[in-house]
Protein backbone atom coordinates (compact mmCIF):
# COMPACT_ATOMS: atom_id res chain seq x y z
CA UNK A 1 0.00 0.00 0.00
CA UNK A 2 2.87 2.84 0.92
CA UNK A 3 4.75 1.90 -2.77
CA UNK A 4 1.47 2.93 -4.40
CA UNK A 5 1.19 5.91 -2.04
CA UNK A 6 4.94 7.00 -2.57
CA UNK A 7 4.72 6.47 -6.25
CA UNK A 8 1.15 8.62 -6.31
CA UNK A 9 3.63 11.53 -4.80
CA UNK A 10 6.45 10.72 -6.94
CA UNK A 11 4.41 11.11 -10.24
CA UNK A 12 2.88 14.30 -9.01
CA UNK A 13 6.14 15.66 -8.25
CA UNK A 14 7.38 14.86 -11.48
CA UNK A 15 4.14 16.43 -13.27
CA UNK A 16 4.65 19.69 -11.15
CA UNK A 17 8.47 19.74 -12.00
CA UNK A 18 7.31 20.30 -15.53
CA UNK A 19 5.65 23.42 -15.01
CA UNK A 20 4.30 23.31 -18.55
CA UNK A 21 1.26 25.75 -19.41
CA UNK A 22 -2.05 23.93 -19.26
CA UNK A 23 -3.79 25.35 -21.52
CA UNK A 24 -0.98 24.95 -24.83
CA UNK A 25 -2.76 23.33 -27.59
CA UNK A 26 -1.56 21.98 -30.64
CA UNK A 27 -1.76 24.46 -33.32
CA UNK A 28 -3.73 24.64 -36.08
CA UNK A 29 -1.50 23.32 -38.65
CA UNK A 30 0.44 21.15 -36.07
CA UNK A 31 3.45 21.46 -34.81
CA UNK A 32 5.35 19.68 -37.56
CA UNK A 33 4.40 21.97 -39.82
CA UNK A 34 4.17 25.11 -37.41
CA UNK A 35 8.35 24.16 -36.71
CA UNK A 36 9.09 22.91 -40.41
CA UNK A 37 7.59 26.42 -41.88
CA UNK A 38 9.18 28.50 -39.03
CA UNK A 39 12.59 26.87 -39.72
CA UNK A 40 11.74 27.75 -43.79
CA UNK A 41 12.35 24.09 -44.27
CA UNK A 42 10.33 22.88 -47.51
CA UNK A 43 8.94 18.77 -46.60
CA UNK A 44 11.46 17.46 -49.54
CA UNK A 45 14.33 19.14 -47.43
CA UNK A 46 12.62 17.77 -44.05
CA UNK A 47 11.68 14.36 -45.98
CA UNK A 48 15.51 14.01 -47.25
CA UNK A 49 16.38 14.65 -43.50
CA UNK A 50 13.77 11.87 -42.52
CA UNK A 51 14.79 9.07 -45.18
CA UNK A 52 11.07 9.95 -46.60
CA UNK A 53 9.13 11.44 -49.24
CA UNK A 54 7.76 14.96 -49.80
CA UNK A 55 4.69 13.21 -49.94
CA UNK A 56 4.99 11.16 -46.94
CA UNK A 57 6.06 14.06 -44.97
CA UNK A 58 2.66 15.59 -46.33
CA UNK A 59 0.72 13.20 -45.39
CA UNK A 60 2.16 13.01 -41.66
CA UNK A 61 1.84 16.52 -40.88
CA UNK A 62 -2.28 16.11 -42.21
CA UNK A 63 -1.95 12.99 -39.47
CA UNK A 64 -1.20 14.96 -36.89
CA UNK A 65 -3.68 17.32 -37.51
CA UNK A 66 -6.55 14.41 -37.62
CA UNK A 67 -4.65 12.74 -34.85
CA UNK A 68 -3.53 9.17 -36.92
CA UNK A 69 -0.09 9.72 -36.61
CA UNK A 70 1.85 7.51 -34.65
CA UNK A 71 4.65 8.50 -32.13
CA UNK A 72 7.55 6.76 -33.50
CA UNK A 73 6.36 8.46 -36.21
CA UNK A 74 6.68 11.76 -34.63
CA UNK A 75 9.79 11.07 -33.41
CA UNK A 76 11.52 10.28 -36.32
CA UNK A 77 10.38 13.90 -38.16
CA UNK A 78 11.13 15.27 -34.83
CA UNK A 79 15.18 13.69 -35.26
CA UNK A 80 14.63 15.39 -38.74
CA UNK A 81 13.81 18.90 -37.59
CA UNK A 82 16.67 18.08 -34.91
CA UNK A 83 13.84 18.16 -32.46
CA UNK A 84 12.82 16.46 -29.34
CA UNK A 85 9.85 14.98 -29.06
CA UNK A 86 8.22 15.64 -25.64
CA UNK A 87 5.14 12.93 -24.39
CA UNK A 88 3.44 13.09 -21.53
CA UNK A 89 -0.48 12.66 -19.92
CA UNK A 90 -1.04 15.41 -17.03
CA UNK A 91 -4.51 15.55 -15.54
CA UNK A 92 -7.17 17.70 -16.28
CA UNK A 93 -7.88 21.15 -14.77
CA UNK A 94 -4.54 21.28 -12.44
CA UNK A 95 -5.12 18.36 -10.31
CA UNK A 96 -2.99 16.08 -8.83
CA UNK A 97 -3.23 11.98 -9.20
CA UNK A 98 -3.93 12.51 -5.45
CA UNK A 99 -6.52 14.36 -6.19
CA UNK A 100 -7.95 12.28 -8.98
CA UNK A 101 -7.94 9.35 -6.51
CA UNK A 102 -9.47 11.26 -3.44
CA UNK A 103 -12.20 11.70 -5.97
CA UNK A 104 -12.58 8.54 -6.87
CA UNK A 105 -12.78 7.65 -4.15
CA UNK A 106 -15.39 9.64 -2.78
CA UNK A 107 -17.72 8.80 -5.46
CA UNK A 108 -17.03 5.16 -5.30
CA UNK A 109 -18.77 5.98 -1.01
CA UNK A 110 -20.90 8.11 -1.83
CA UNK A 111 -22.63 5.28 -4.04
CA UNK A 112 -21.71 2.46 -1.99
CA UNK A 113 -23.54 4.57 0.84
CA UNK A 114 -26.66 5.78 -2.02
CA UNK A 115 -26.87 1.87 -2.02
CA UNK A 116 -27.52 0.98 1.30
CA UNK A 117 -29.77 4.06 1.44
CA UNK A 118 -32.25 2.77 -0.88
CA UNK A 119 -32.38 -0.33 1.21
CA UNK A 120 -33.00 1.67 4.55
CA UNK A 121 -35.64 3.55 3.03
CA UNK A 122 -37.39 0.44 1.68
CA UNK A 123 -37.18 -0.70 4.85
CA UNK A 124 -38.82 2.26 6.11
CA UNK A 125 -35.81 2.84 8.32
CA UNK A 126 -34.08 6.26 6.52
CA UNK A 127 -31.24 7.43 8.13
CA UNK A 128 -30.05 10.79 8.94
CA UNK A 129 -28.52 13.11 7.08
CA UNK A 130 -25.74 13.65 9.32
CA UNK A 131 -25.18 9.69 9.71
CA UNK A 132 -25.41 9.64 5.91
CA UNK A 133 -22.61 12.20 5.87
CA UNK A 134 -20.41 10.11 8.45
CA UNK A 135 -20.74 7.21 6.87
CA UNK A 136 -19.88 8.29 3.38
CA UNK A 137 -16.48 10.18 4.78
CA UNK A 138 -15.82 6.61 6.48
CA UNK A 139 -16.53 4.68 3.92
CA UNK A 140 -13.98 7.15 1.71
CA UNK A 141 -11.10 6.84 4.23
CA UNK A 142 -11.49 3.39 4.01
CA UNK A 143 -11.59 3.20 0.38
CA UNK A 144 -8.20 5.70 0.14
CA UNK A 145 -6.50 3.69 2.61
CA UNK A 146 -7.10 0.19 1.37
CA UNK A 147 -6.78 0.67 -2.37
CA UNK A 148 -8.81 -2.09 -3.47
CA UNK A 149 -8.65 -3.83 -6.78
CA UNK A 150 -11.92 -2.70 -7.56
CA UNK A 151 -11.26 1.05 -6.84
CA UNK A 152 -11.73 2.68 -10.48
CA UNK A 153 -14.40 0.51 -11.45
CA UNK A 154 -17.36 2.55 -12.11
Amino acid sequence: MWDKELKIKQVDNLLKSMKLERNVKRPKKGWLQLLRSTLGMSTRALGERCGLSQSRISLIEKGEINGTVTLNTLEKVAEGLNCELVYFLQPKQGQTLEELREHQAEKKAKFLNQYTEIHMSLEQQPTSTAFQKSTQDKLKSELLQKWPRDFWDE
